[in-house]
């Protein structure tokens, strides 16, 4: 599923420096088998002929970069008429996509409220999910008081689970605000009964475990301490909070040594796994543990990451090496350098990662963010999948290098797998099955330490020109390797 997009520089005729940014939606795949592709009409970005592009970056006064904004051209998609601006370009693909998407999960949970005299103990909830509301700092990016969910089990087995939700941010004079902004919805997100958390489900290898999840409702990856002001409204990246009081319930209720320690996360929560695993790994005690990421490979727009980080306030945490913390001091960070130094760490710990070749979800937000911060061309707005996913095997033949870590690959375009039905049933050849590896049966082998890398299709070369169905060579048949 897409939205191709071509995002152009052209000079005009009557002006030196006059420039002209446009886009075109070419094909939507539909993420439903029974959508049919739809193309989208051409819109045009017109600034000001004072206003230049050089580098990658923008000279441009506040007034200029407003003056680039898409005016007004409308498209239709079948039936659906449709702005044809890049925000609501984005925010389309994020609800197509099912990155924010509403569920009946709310009903199932109990509440209770952490005071004084009650900390909510896990002793106190029975096997009834809870949502945990711990105060404090905590909050949510529209300032609902924020709760983290408990579902009980096995007291020596913890699931520690970093919901996914979309992202917030502001790049250039431009405020994009596609993320779970609100507690109603964060909790309607997190997968309960589904994937992972079906408990029905004997193919589950988790249906066993104490599962403590972290509600995504700041739009910052679980990496923000900072209250924004944006068009004139103050919102909240609390989400370094939110997860620091997720993490502290979960130490203080899950006490002595575990059999089995998993953190995870889906979508944007795979960003706080890989901030948050140095944290988690070295402060709880296990027999064996795994760290397993969910449809983010972390992959941005040159020159672009290390600024949306540091306006979070993911710098402000504590969470990182000192190499890390002058790279995020200096807007160079990148979320890859302390998932690197996790691995590097604990040898004795297992880490993964979960990908679709070319994840329709991560696509549209690399082009969301090339688009607010002006960034053109293949490496911007007009991304092909074959470029993001041989982007996609850089990042993981770097992973690579670390004898404890492997990758499972599904071939086409689903967005997430741990929080929905498509857990069972996708292989590496795709979400519905096929010939392949079941994913269910992967992840039960990766917790245990006895797994290799899957991936389904001709082995390439990292500069395979053959699309984006084929399978590095470089990761091919990788062994889990830990030791103590």
């Amino acid at each position: 599923d897409l939205f191709g997009l071509a995002f152009g520089i052209a000079k005009s005729k009557m002006a030196t420096m006059s420039l002209a940014l446009y886009t075109f939606c070419v094909l939507l795949h539909p993420l439903r088998a029974a959508a049919e592709e739809q193309s989208l009409l051409a819109a045009a970005f017109i600034a000001d002929d004072e206003c230049s592009v050089a580098g990658g970056g923008v000279d441009c006064s506040p007034e200029e970069l407003r003056m680039m904004q898409l005016r007004g051209t409308k498209a239709t998609v079948g039936n659906l008429p449709m702005s044809g601006s890049w925000t609501d370009y984005l925010a389309r693909a994020v609800t197509s996509s099912g990155l924010i998407q509403e569920g009946s999960s709310a009903s199932k949970y109990q509440e209770c409220h952490m005071k004084e005299d009650s900390k909510c103990p896990l002793s106190g909830m029975g096997d009834k999910p809870t949502m945990v509301y711990p105060g404090g700092r905590t909050r949510c990016f529209n300032g609902d008081p924020y709760a983290f969910a408990v579902v009980p089990g096995d007291k020596d087995k913890l699931l520690f689970y970093f919901e996914g939700g979309g992202a917030c941010w502001e790049a250039k004079g431009n405020v994009v605000l596609q993320c779970t902004d609100s507690i109603a919805t964060g909790i309607a997100t997190t997968g309960l009964g589904s994937g992972i958390q079906d408990r029905s489900n004997r193919d589950n290898v988790f249906r066993s475990y104490t599962v403590v999840e972290a509600i995504y409702c700041a739009g910052d990856a679980f990496m923000g301490t900072q209250n924004q002001t944006w068009n004139g409204k103050t919102s909240y990246q609390h989400g370094y909070y939110n997860a620091l009081e997720t993490f502290h319930w979960a130490k203080e209720n899950l006490v002595g040594e575990l059999s089995s320690l998993v953190v995870s996360g889906f979508s944007a929560g795979s960003l706080g796994t890989m901030a948050w695993s140095t944290t988690l790994l070295q402060e709880f005690s296990y027999k064996k543990a795994a760290v397993l990421l969910d449809s983010y490979a972390g992959i941005f727009p040159k020159h672009t990451q290390g600024p949306i980080l540091q306006e979070w306030g993911a710098c402000k945490t504590g969470l990182w090496s000192s190499d890390v913390q002058a790279e995020c001091d200096a807007g160079a960070m990148h979320i890859q350098e302390p998932f690197k130094e996790a691995m590097a760490k604990f040898p004795n710990v297992a880490f993964g990662s979960i990908q679709s070749k070319v994840d329709s979800s991560q696509i549209w937000f690399y082009k969301g963010m090339a688009m607010s911060n002006f960034v053109g061309g293949s490496d911007g707005a007009s991304l092909s999948d074959e470029k993001f996913y041989a982007k996609a095997l850089k990042v993981y033949e770097e992973y690579n290098t670390y004898p404890n870590y492997v990758e499972f690959f599904v071939d086409g375009n689903q967005h997430c797998f741990t929080q929905d039905h498509t857990f069972f049933t996708a292989t590496t050849a795709g979400k519905r099955g096929g010939e392949g590896q079941l994913l269910h049966k992967w992840v039960r082998e990766f917790i245990n330490h006895k797994v290799a890398s899957a991936c389904d299709g001709v082995m390439e070369g990292p500069d395979a020109s053959s699309g984006s169905t084929y399978c590095d060579s470089k990761l091919r048949a990788k062994v889990l390797i830990v030791t103590d």
